[in-house]
């Protein structure tokens, strides 16, 4: 196993665990909350910013941006507080143990998609072999295998970044 490898392994491990503390149900719900928190600030940032314009600021521009943040962040935050909720509740009727390992494994794969991300956008940038050399990335299992998961991932990525910006 290379040095690229390990630092793969234990970043993905690093996922899980959070995962294994943080429980399925909350992941999911901050998930969720951080998408429908964009999409509901898309929709809804020109409302709020005409209703809060006469109060908070004289630049409809400005209020325009504090209402896009300001729904941005209240969305995520009531996810985050049904996940809470739900997760006590699963705790109370002897799921937690269930709500946890499903949490490892989605921590284990969340992170393990990002680091393929973060692989395609470095190859991208390293392209001509400074910063690692071709021998290393080689040498790696995991290196060229989720290197290629990005290509998979990124127009999917894409079309969903139209679907939520443009529309």
């Amino acid at each position: 196993m290379s040095v690229i490898d390990a630092v793969i392994l234990i970043v993905v491990a690093i996922g899980a665990i959070m995962g294994l503390i943080r429980g399925f149900i909350r992941q999911i719900a901050a998930i969720l909350g951080f998408i429908v928190g964009l999409i509901a600030a898309k929709t809804l940032y020109m409302s709020l910013a005409e209703y809060l314009y006469p109060y908070v600021t004289h630049s409809l521009t400005a209020a325009q941006v504090i209402s896009f943040i300001a729904i941005w962040i209240a969305v995520p935050l009531l996810f985050a507080l049904v996940g809470s909720l739900l997760t006590k509740g699963f705790s109370a009727i002897a799921l937690g143990g269930l709500n946890r390992l499903l949490g490892f494994l989605l921590g284990g794969l969340k992170y393990f998609l990002l680091m393929s991300l973060f692989i395609g956008v470095f190859e991208y940038i390293d392209s001509n072999n400074k910063l690692i050399s071709e021998t290393n990335k080689r040498a790696s299992v995991l290196y060229y295998p989720m290197n290629n998961l990005t290509g998979l991932f990124l127009p999917v990525a894409k079309q969903a970044y139209n679907y939520i910006i443009t529309e």
